[in-house]
């Protein structure tokens, strides 16, 4: 049952019932706080502001009572407190139910342990027209009064605000990179341009390079500054060299002239670090601030406040690390489309336990924002429902040596403690739990674990009375209707399901893993069953302009995902590692197109290991590794792969080179379904000595026997999937002969030949070979033999369904219908001119048509059929401009104006 939740006065209703559940589950402990506010009811307060005014006047305060140690302070609605020096005395607590309001004339302080924002409040640290100037400094410092009551909800020690905050310290450049590689021992930095606001005592962050030490940056004082060049106050203790000239090393700036620290931050275990959090607004404009040992969740140890029970049921835990308690938190602010977002640009989180920067269910665009020295992760966002953007923000050694990433150590796993819903703890530079964000012109370096992961699979949280509910991504914020899910007609749509609303020009290096996607538009989970099939084709991701370096394991994990494409990739190492691998994508559970499109992968120990089905096209790359492709047999559909117009290079730096590895497999694991190795294989080549070649397994050979009479796991168990006993001990050609089916779908020809650049395999010129689809494919594809049997005896002679389709493998757009072509025609032989197609799509704005008539307009529909406007390109153009369009799905008509034929094609708008 999925619960949403409700609000009463601004505070979560289903939080406060859930609240009560637990106190009355625990009786023997107090009962909690459940709203922040509660820290300091007004009538509790010790001093009251009663005029606005200055904090040193006598006249600001109720009965002229100046604030003294432990002062509890309250600010009523529509009164100013206004600081304008540096406070020394200790404050227990402010609550702002009016405006705080710091001087940005003179240098201000305030020690406090907690400050409570109401929904009327306002924080005000300068603003956009008149920031903290140079010079002018303002420190807010979380005092430790005593140890947190862990059975309260800990909201103390810490910001939490509501309302309004406006924060604008002295601008200046985040991050910059450097025009010459810096080494061991020098003392000056020879930047690539002179950095705005930068100055004389800052704290700058060199990254790191080690692939293998994540934590290889240093940090450094400038001592002075000329333009460009920077003089250090001591020599530089570490190279920080590339693997080639033109890839860059970057370089952050930690300081500013606001900052908000903790006073204890090793206190009681940690927990007397503060916090910050936007809770349940999007009112916020926070810029140029340092937060320094701030946050107190911690990732190198378990999240123990709840965790889930065998039936996804809500467990009360010890509460000695509760999760939430981030340096900057935005907690369920709003996630409609309509809504302005928060913008949060320009800081820096330096040294954090847990997370540096959190969107949980909120709209917000984090800009150029600085992470250094986190455990857990960098930038987050925590449910999947999430819109807004991460644009050019930097992270520098996030690194969790409790939790490395290691293939042989499945207990280490970023799920390891899905249990709990606790996630991005192996040090992982942005953690992204839903599609509705986009990632342009970020920097990773030194992470223990991925530099950038998806993970859409919906943050299941605490509901009413003491269930559970999973986040799910609002279909309006797409345009879409509510009727998108065909089972229920709710207005719910799977995190999954959601394209990405956009991946370009990220960058990593000195990382474990350098991109990482799990569970994103999988077919794994049932749910593709439950939505609109005319939305589900419009489903695909694409991240391009990725740049990895220096990478210990892998450049790029596909785990549980389909319909991607991966454009513009360059993956460099140059350590030569036999066990590192550029691209993984062989996930035997990717199931629908994929596409590699000017993938450069080179120094790996294996270049591109490509998927095991489906429809996949590799195009116009590079590759120069110890095995640039590797190629293994189908694990559980057909497969139909094109690859053309590479570049390939062996890489002599490996022992014995090979431009391609095939490798087929007959022992099927628990996992894997009992007769996948007989579906129709297709694999083309067409780059440089291969032209028109199909390539065969060496184990398609018509005297092979795939299946040995005397092969183990033939042994019936009641849990296992198992093979087809009729198929054990018959060769290839018995097969066909019996069943028209065989290992790879069809025979090893009798003139293919072998070349000493790929192993395992064979190739031969195309001839177009019909290619059949089993009648009972998919008996093969997911039940045991008894169904299997009993379709084959049924299918008497009919053995075949019918040919493997045929498939679009153009691949300069995405064909937004996902369609097959017409029986019998063949798109590999149709002039790509003569195609309608519609891309960029999904699209930001302008739409480039391709394969139109010579006069033609656009008509444009929501995905309901109603009508929106019409487009006509300028002239002899083949562009629209749709960018005044809301973001969603619409119908695009196009009607040739000559015989006023008309072709439909949906595109998805992106904000």
């Amino acid at each position: 049952m999925k619960f949403t939740p409700t609000t009463f006065d601004g505070k979560p209703l289903i939080f406060l019932l859930c609240l009560l559940v637990c106190y009355v589950a625990n009786a023997q402990l107090p009962l909690p706080i459940s709203s922040p506010l509660d820290l300091l009811p007004p009538n509790e307060a010790t001093h009251v502001v009663q005029n606005s005014g200055s904090w040193g006047a006598a006249t600001t305060w109720r009965n002229g009572a100046i604030p003294t140690q432990g002062a509890k302070i309250h600010i009523p609605s529509g009164l100013v407190l206004s600081i304008d020096s540096e406070i020394s005395t200790r404050i227990k607590i402010i609550r702002n139910d009016g405006k705080l309001q710091f001087s940005n004339t003179v240098n201000t302080a305030l020690n406090v342990e907690t400050i409570v924002q109401g929904m009327s409040g306002e924080l005000e640290i300068g603003t956009a027209t008149h920031p903290i100037p140079e010079g002018i400094t303002c420190k807010i410092t979380i005092i430790d009064e005593g140890d947190i009551q862990l059975h309260t909800d800990q909201w103390e020690k810490g910001l939490v605000l509501m309302g309004k905050t406006v924060v604008y310290g002295m601008s200046k450049d985040a991050w910059t990179t450097v025009a010459i590689n810096p080494r061991i021992g020098e003392t000056t930095l020879s930047l690539s341009s002179a950095p705005i606001g930068w100055a004389i005592g800052d704290r700058i962050v060199i990254a790191g390079t080690d692939p293998v030490d994540n934590a290889s940056d240093e940090v450094a004082t400038i001592a002075s500054i000329n333009g460009s060049i920077i003089q250090l106050s001591q020599p530089l203790t570490k190279n920080h060299l590339t693997p080639a000239s033109d890839l860059k090393i970057h370089v952050a700036n930690l300081s500013r002239n606001i900052t908000i620290a903790s006073e204890n931050a090793s206190g009681n275990n940690g927990l007397d670090r503060g916090h910050l959090m936007f809770m349940h607004t999007l009112n916020v404009d926070f810029n140029h601030v340092r937060l320094h040992k701030m946050g107190r969740t911690r990732k190198d140890r378990p999240i123990d406040d709840w965790t889930l029970g065998e039936e996804d049921e809500f467990v009360n835990g010890a509460r000695t690390n509760i999760r939430g308690r981030y340096s900057i938190h935005f907690h369920r602010g709003g996630i409609s489309a309509s809504l302005t977002p928060a913008s949060l640009r320009g800081c820096v989180v330096e040294d954090d336990p847990g997370w540096a920067y959190a969107s949980h269910s909120s709209y917000v665009n984090f800009d150029n924002n600085v992470s250094y020295n986190v455990i857990g992760g960098g930038f987050q966002t925590e449910s999947g429902d999430e819109l807004g953007s991460f644009t050019n923000n930097i992270a520098i050694r996030t690194v969790n040596t409790e939790y490395p990433v290691r293939f042989e150590a499945p207990e280490n796993a970023p799920d390891t403690r899905e249990s709990a819903q606790d996630f991005a703890f192996q040090g992982d530079g942005f953690w992204i739990h839903g599609g509705g964000v986009s990632l342009s012109g970020n920097i990773v370096s030194g992470a223990s674990g991925h530099a950038f992961i998806y993970w859409p699979e919906g943050l299941i949280e605490p509901g009413f009375p003491s269930g559970t509910f999973r986040n799910t991504f609002r279909p309006e914020n797409l345009g879409l209707p509510s009727s998108i899910n065909a089972i229920d007609h709710e207005a719910r749509l799977a995190t999954g399901w959601v394209s990405i609303a956009g991946f370009s020009n990220n960058i990593a290096y000195s990382t474990s893993i350098g991109l990482a996607s799990y569970y994103l538009h999988t077919t794994f989970f049932s749910d593709i069953n439950d939505y609109d099939p005319n939305y589900i084709a419009t489903i695909h991701s694409t991240f391009d302009g990725f740049t990895a370096w220096n990478i210990a394991k892998d450049g790029i994990q596909l785990h549980f995902t389909e319909r991607v494409t991966l454009r513009n990739i360059r993956l460099v190492n140059n350590n030569y590692d036999n066990t590192s691998r550029g691209i993984w994508a062989s996930h035997y559970r990717a199931m629908e197109k994929q596409v590699f499109d000017n993938v450069h992968v080179e120094g790996f120990g294996t270049g591109l290991l490509l998927p095991t089905q489906g429809k996949v096209t590799v195009t116009n790359g590079y590759l120069k590794n110890g095995v640039n492709m590797y190629i293994p047999s189908t694990g559980l559909s057909y497969r139909d792969m094109r690859i053309e117009g590479l570049t390939t290079e062996l890489d002599t730096n490996f022992n014995h080179p090979v431009d391609i590895k095939m490798e087929a497999f007959f022992t099927p694991p628990e996992d894997k379904y009992p007769a996948y190795f007989l579906l129709p294989d297709k694999i083309i080549l067409n780059y440089g000595d291969y032209q028109n070649q199909r390539l065969f397994f060496d184990e398609q050979a018509p005297a092979y026997t795939p299946l040995p009479m005397d092969t183990e796991p033939y042994t019936f168990f009641e849990e296992r999937r198992y093979i087809l006993p009729e198929f054990a001990g018959k060769n290839n050609q018995q097969l066909q002969n019996e069943y028209q089916m065989s290992f790879g779908g069809s025979l090893l020809p009798e003139d293919a030949v072998a070349v000493p650049e790929i192993l395992g395999g064979k190739i031969r010129e195309w001839q177009s070979e019909t290619l059949n689809i089993p009648v009972c494919v998919e008996f093969l594809k997911e039940t045991r033999f008894e169904e299997i049997n009993a379709c084959i005896q049924s299918a008497g002679n009919t053995k075949v369904a019918g040919p493997l389709p045929n498939y679009n493998h153009l691949t300069g757009m995405i064909d937004p219908d996902n369609s097959n072509p017409e029986a019998g025609e063949n798109l590999n032989d149709v002039n790509p001119e003569d195609i309608l197609v519609v891309y960029p799509n999904p699209t930001r704005g302008i739409i480039s048509l391709s394969g139109t008539p010579d006069i033609f307009q656009v008509t444009a529909f929501t995905i309901d059929g109603r009508f929106i406007g019409t487009f006509v390109p300028a002239g002899n153009s083949r562009q629209i401009n749709v960018s005044s369009l809301p973001i969603g799905l619409y119908l695009l008509k196009i009607t040739n104006l000559d015989d006023g034929k008309d072709e439909v094609k949906k595109i998805l708008k992106l904000n």
